[in-house]
């Protein structure tokens, strides 16, 4: 029996509008009906993810994004900063996250797998590799809901 998926948040943490523009065609090519925010720095990456979990205007419920691709050149906070703010944090420490860079750095990809990151691309990230990144993420969180008594 097949589970049908259902689509997850993302959380994209990007500055640069050409790699915002690729990343959210290659969601919109998956046809898996993902959602995409889009934060184009760290601060506004943090500020979002700290008000998911709570209410937001209209007093519904805002959850937190199934995934986060994140952009660890950004100017300001850099994405490092982010990464470990995040794996630092109760509430969000468990949310996935997908590293995008143009440097294969040993240094940047060390600090990134301490962190216990999902996985590590260079850009430009092609859509295949963001479509199955998604399909695998929405899998695994299907499998961890499916009811045990249904086996």
């Amino acid at each position: 029996m097949i589970t049908p998926r259902l689509p997850i948040e993302i959380l994209l943490v990007e500055d640069r509008d050409d790699e915002i523009e690729r990343i959210e065609q290659a969601v919109n090519e998956t046809a898996l009906h993902n959602r995409i925010w889009v934060a184009r720095n760290g601060v506004a990456a943090m500020s979002y993810l700290r008000q998911t979990g709570g209410t937001n205007g209209n007093g519904s419920l805002e959850a937190a994004p199934g995934l986060i691709l994140l952009d660890v050149n950004m100017s300001g906070k850099r994405g490092f900063d982010v990464l470990h703010e995040l794996r630092s944090d109760p509430k969000l420490m468990t949310i996935p996250i997908v590293i995008l860079t143009d440097s294969l750095d040993t240094m940047d990809l060390a600090c990134t797998l301490a962190h216990g990151v999902t996985g590590y691309f260079l850009k430009p990230m092609d859509a295949t590799q963001l479509e199955q990144v998604v399909k695998d993420l929405e899998e695994h969180w299907s499998l961890l809901l499916m009811d045990p008594s249904v086996n």
